[in-house]
C-alpha cells in the first residue's frame, strides 16, 4: 500500500501535469465596482487559477478575440517561414483589414502579425487556407481544439469573428484559449509587438498594434481585442508584475469602459493577490529506509494567495522498494483533487539504497576484474602468434 502524508497549506511541486482548469472558488469574492463587461473572468497564466468571474460561462459572440484561437492553431502547426500567395478568397474580406492582394506572396509569420496587430478578417481566412485547405476545414480543427482545451461553452463559425448566429464563447473558455497561446514565445513576440513593417503591396508599410494598453498600462504583454455590432466591446489583456503574469477577458463591454474593464480586473488581482512558494525544487519529503537519504521534489510550485481562494489540497504518496536507484521515481505529490488534480508532480530518490550501492559497487569491480581478464586475454593471445611465427621462420631456415 502506497503511504499517504497530508500537507494541510504546503503546495506542490513542478507542474508537470495539467488536465483542465481549475474550477473558480467556491465563494468569490467581492470584485471590483464599475465593470460593465457582461461576462469577466481574471486568472493566473501560470496555473490557471481562477481569482474573479461574473458570469464566466455565458455564451456571447467573441467578435475578434476569436483570433486567438486562430493564431493558436497556426503557432502550434510551425514553420512561420513558410511562403503562401495570397488567394482570392482572402482578398476583400469585410471588416478591419491586412489589406491583402490575391497572389501576394507573404509567409505565415507575416499574416500573423497582419492578424494580431491590426485585426486583419483577410489574414484569418488567409491562414485558415494555409493551414488546413479550407476555411471549413480550419473551423472544425478550431472546434477540436477547444474542446481539447476544456472548452465547454464555445462554437467556432469561421476563423475571424466576423458575426454569425451561433458563433460564441465565454469569458472562461477564452482565459482557456489564452493561456494555451501566451505559452508560446512566438505569439508573445508577434502578439506583443507594437508595430511591424509589413511586406505589402505595391510597397510596404507599418503595422501598428490597435491594443494601446501596450503603451499605456505597465507590464501589459497583449492580447487581442474585438468589436462588432452584436459582440460590442470584447478584450483580452494579460499582464506581467513582479513575475506573477495575469489574464483578463472581458466580454461585452462598451465603448467607454472597453479599456477601463481589463486595466480594473488586472489593477485589481496585482492588488490582492500575491503568489506565495510553497514547494522549491529540491525540497525533501519521504524519509527512506535505512537512511538512504530521501524523497525529493522534481521542482517548484506557486499559489497565489488572495480573497476568496481556498488553498488546494495537497497530497504526497510514496512507496519505497526494497532497492532503489539514485534519481529513481519514488511517489508522486498531488495537487488538488486526485480525481481533477491540478498538478501531478514526481518523487525522486535522492541517493541510492544500500543495497544498490552495494551491489553497483560489486558490479563495478567485477566489470574491472572483466575488463583486466579481456588485456590479459588478448595479450597472451598476441605472444602466442609471435612465438609460432618464429618457429616457422627458424624451421625455413
Amino acid at each position: 500500500m502506497r503511504r499517504r502524508c497530508k500537507f494541510g497549506l504546503l503546495g506542490a511541486a513542478l507542474l508537470l501535469l495539467i488536465t483542465q482548469a481549475p474550477p473558480a472558488a467556491a465563494a468569490a469574492p467581492a470584485g471590483p465596482r464599475g465593470i460593465a463587461a457582461s461576462g469577466y473572468e481574471l486568472i493566473d497564466f501560470q496555473t490557471g487559477q481562477v481569482l474573479l468571474a461574473h458570469n464566466p460561462n455565458l455564451r456571447l459572440a467573441p467578435a475578434s478575440t476569436t483570433k486567438i484561437m486562430t493564431a493558436l492553431l497556426t503557432v502550434m502547426q510551425g514553420h512561420l517561414g513558410r511562403a503562401v500567395r495570397v488567394s482570392k478568397q482572402a482578398y476583400g474580406v469585410e471588416g478591419s483589414s491586412a489589406y491583402l492582394v490575391p497572389g501576394q506572396r507573404l509567409t505565415l509569420r507575416d499574416l500573423l502579425y497582419g492578424l494580431l496587430l491590426v485585426s486583419g478578417n483577410d489574414a484569418a481566412v488567409e491562414l485558415a487556407i494555409a493551414d488546413s485547405g479550407s476555411v471549413p476545414a480550419f473551423v472544425a480543427r478550431m472546434n477540436r481544439e477547444a474542446k481539447a482545451l476544456g472548452a465547454t461553452h464555445t462554437t467556432f463559425l469561421n476563423p475571424d469573428g466576423l458575426y454569425l448566429p451561433g458563433h460564441e464563447t465565454t469569458a472562461h473558455d477564452l482565459a482557456l484559449f489564452t493561456r494555451a497561446a501566451l505559452t508560446y514565445p512566438t505569439f508573445r513576440t508577434i502578439d506583443g509587438a507594437k508595430s511591424f513593417y509589413f511586406p505589402g503591396v505595391p510597397k510596404p508599410y507599418t503595422l501598428v498594434n490597435q491594443n494601446i494598453l501596450l503603451w499605456n498600462y505597465p507590464g501589459a504583454i497583449g492580447v487581442k481585442i474585438g468589436y462588432t455590432i452584436q459582440a460590442k466591446q470584447s478584450i483580452v489583456a494579460a499582464a506581467t508584475r513582479g513575475g506573477v503574469t495575469l489574464i483578463a477577458v472581458a466580454l461585452h463591454s462598451n465603448y467607454t469602459h472597453m479599456w477601463q474593464d481589463p486595466q480594473t480586473l488586472l489593477n485589481w488581482g496585482f492588488a490582492h493577490f500575491h503568489s506565495l512558494q510553497l514547494v522549491s525544487a529540491g525540497e525533501r519529503f519521504a524519509k527512506a529506509p535505512r537512511g538512504a537519504g530521501r524523497a525529493v521534489a522534481a521542482g517548484s510550485f506557486s499559489w497565489l494567495i488572495g480573497p476568496g481562494q481556498p488553498m488546494p489540497r495537497v497530497k504526497v504518496l510514496y512507496d519505497w522498494p526494497q532497492a532503489w536507484r539514485a534519481g529513481e521515481p519514488i511517489g508522486d505529490v498531488v495537487v488538488g483533487p486526485r480525481t481533477r488534480p491540478l498538478a501531478v508532480i514526481p518523487l525522486l530518490a535522492s541517493a541510492p539504497s544500500p543495497l544498490k550501492a552495494a551491489a553497483g559497487g560489486m558490479l563495478r569491480w567485477a566489470e574491472g576484474g572483466l575488463a583486466l581478464a579481456v588485456v590479459v586475454g588478448a595479450w597472451r593471445l598476441r605472444r602466442q602468434r609471435r612465438r609460432r611465427r618464429y618457429r616457422l621462420r627458424v624451421r625455413r631456415r
